[in-house]
């Protein structure tokens, strides 16, 4: 479960499901995401073809979406935490 987010889209997206300034595909995107994520008991249900999972520290992780971008967050107790995204720029 997701309990806090420190980017500013993201947040908005996960607290009203909407955000100004990006894209329809994105935000269709990134709500998906938000849902998987949210939805997540532990760090391996993250798992997913087209995405690769690393650990940076211990419980932190860099999630990689292909042509999305990259999530980092800290997963402990089953909790997502700091919840951060950098989009991929082409």
């Amino acid at each position: 479960m997701i309990v806090s987010v420190r980017h500013r889209i993201l947040k908005s997206l996960f607290e009203k499901g909407t955000a100004p300034g990006i894209s329809r595909e994105l935000k269709d995107s990134l709500l998906l995401w938000l849902s998987v994520m949210h939805a997540a008991k532990d760090v391996h249900d993250l798992s997913i073809a087209r995405c690769s999972r690393q650990e940076k520290k211990k419980s932190s992780y860099r999630l990689h979406v292909e042509g999305i971008g990259t999530f980092s967050f800290r997963f402990a107790d089953g909790d997502i935490q700091q919840l951060n995204y950098k989009q991929n720029l082409k």
